[in-house]
C-alpha cells in the first residue's frame, strides 16, 4: 500500500483549468520546496501556479494575497497553517492542503494536512518539507532529476543525519563531489546561497525561486546570489569570533548581535552548535525595535521549541515556533534583558526536568 495513498486525490482532481496559490515559508526548506513543487505541477501540464510568501506576523495580509489570485485550490509549504483558524477562515470556500513536518494540536477542519507522522516517520523535525513534497510527487511524476533541490532542502533543514545515504545517492546521480562537510558539497554552497537570499533586507525570495526554477548548480554557484553569499559569510566568520554568555556549566550559550548587515543569526547558531553537540546555542539579533532569534541545539537535551515559546509567553507581539533541535522567535527589543533572564530559568527548569526523566 502506498503510504501517500489517502493524500493522493488532492493533486488528482487538479486539472488545468484550476488556479493554484503555493503559500511557502520563506527559508532554506520553503523555498527548494515550492520549486519542486512548481516543476511537478509544471511536468503535470498545469500551468495556472501562483505563489504567495508567508509572513507569520502579517497572516490576515497572507490570506488577501492568496484570495486576490481568486484560487480553486491553496497548499501551504513548510507552513503549519492548519493552526491558524483566522488565516483558514479565510479559505473556508477553497481547497486547502498542507504539506509540513511541524507539530501541531487543533486542527482547522475541512483542511487536507500531510505531515511526516501521517505516513508513520515520527521524528518530523528530521523530514523537511522539501523531501516530504519530492516523496509525494514523485508518485505523480519523475523528479529525479531535480532531486539536488531535494538535497539544498535537506542540508539546510540539517537533516544529513536522517538522509545520509539519500544524499549521497543525489550526489552520485549528479556527479556531484561527495565531502566530509555537507555545506561543501554543491547542494550545500547552493543551500548556503538560498539561505543568504533570506538574510538581506528585503527578502530575494523572488530572485531565489527563479534561479532554482531556471538555472543549473553551476549557473547558480556563479549567480549574483552566489557574490552575496560571500559578503554574508564574512560576516557570519565575524560573528563566530565573538564571544559568547554561558549559563548552566556551558550547556547554554546566549549570543547577542547587535544590528548587523544581514540576519544571520540562524546561521551562526548551526554552526556553534554542530561544533559542540551536546550545547544549545541562542543568537538574539537586533533588529531595532525588534529581536529575531534563533536556538539551536543538536542532541536537544532541552527542547528549544518549548524553551523559547515559555520564555517569551508574557511577552505582548512576541511568537515562537519550531522543532526540538531547531527553533525561532520574534518579540520587541524592550523585553531583551527580561527575555535572557527568562531564557535562563526556563532552560534550568526543563533541564532538571529531562534529566530526572
Amino acid at each position: 500500500m502506498n503510504k501517500f495513498e489517502k493524500y493522493m486525490s488532492f493533486v488528482e482532481e487538479i486539472n488545468a483549468k484550476d488556479r493554484v496559490v503555493l503559500c511557502f515559508d520563506q527559508d532554506g526548506d520553503g523555498i527548494p520546496a515550492t520549486v519542486l513543487m512548481l516543476k511537478a505541477f509544471q511536468r503535470l501540464k498545469i500551468d495556472n501556479i501562483h505563489w504567495v510568501p508567508f509572513q507569520r506576523g502579517n497572516r490576515i495580509h497572507v490570506a488577501e494575497e492568496i484570495l486576490a489570485w481568486n484560487p480553486s485550490h491553496v497548499i501551504f509549504l513548510d507552513v503549519a497553517a492548519e493552526m491558524y483558524h483566522e488565516l483558514m477562515g479565510k479559505l473556508v470556500n477553497r481547497k486547502v492542503m498542507v504539506i509540513d513536518h511541524h507539530e501541531t494540536n487543533d486542527p482547522f477542519e475541512g483542511v487536507t494536512v500531510l505531515k511526516p507522522q501521517s505516513i508513520g516517520f515520527e521524528e518530523s523535525n528530521q523530514y523537511c518539507t522539501a523531501k516530504l513534497v519530492y516523496d509525494y510527487m514523485s508518485n505523480f511524476v519523475d523528479l529525479e532529476d531535480v532531486s539536488w533541490i531535494t538535497a539544498v532542502g535537506i542540508i539546510s533543514d540539517m537533516g544529513q543525519k536522517t538522509w545520509g545515504e539519500f544524499l549521497r545517492e543525489i550526489l552520485k546521480h549528479h556527479n556531484f563531489e561527495i565531502k566530509e562537510d555537507w555545506y561543501d558539497t554543491v547542494p550545500g554552497k547552493i543551500a548556503q546561497i538560498i539561505n543568504s537570499a533570506t538574510s538581506v533586507n528585503p527578502i530575494r525570495t523572488e530572485e531565489a525561486i527563479a534561479m532554482l526554477v531556471n538555472s543549473t548548480p553551476k549557473e547558480i554557484l556563479k549567480s549574483p546570489l552566489a557574490e552575496l553569499n560571500n559578503d554574508i559569510n564574512a560576516e557570519i566568520a565575524k560573528q563566530m569570533a565573538e564571544p559568547v554568555e554561558s549559563f548552566h556549566d556551558g550547556l547554554l550559550n546566549i549570543q547577542v548581535i547587535k544590528d548587523p548587515s544581514y540576519s544571520i543569526g540562524g546561521v551562526v547558531s548551526n554552526k556553534r552548535s554542530v561544533a559542540e553537540l551536546n550545547k544549545a546555542f541562542i543568537t538574539i539579533t537586533v533588529f531595532g525595535a525588534k529581536l529575531k532569534v534563533s536556538a539551536r541545539s543538536q542532541e536537544y537535551k532541552v527542547p528549544m521549541n518549548k524553551l523559547l515559546k515559555q520564555s517569551i509567553k508574557d511577552f505582548k507581539n512576541a511568537n515562537a515556533g519550531g522543532h526540538d533541535p531547531a527553533s525561532g522567535a520574534a518579540l520587541p527589543t524592550k523585553y531583551l534583558d527580561k527575555f535572557k533572564k527568562n531564557l535562563v530559568e526556563v532552560f534550568g527548569e526543563l533541564l532538571q526536568l529531562n534529566t530526572a526523566s
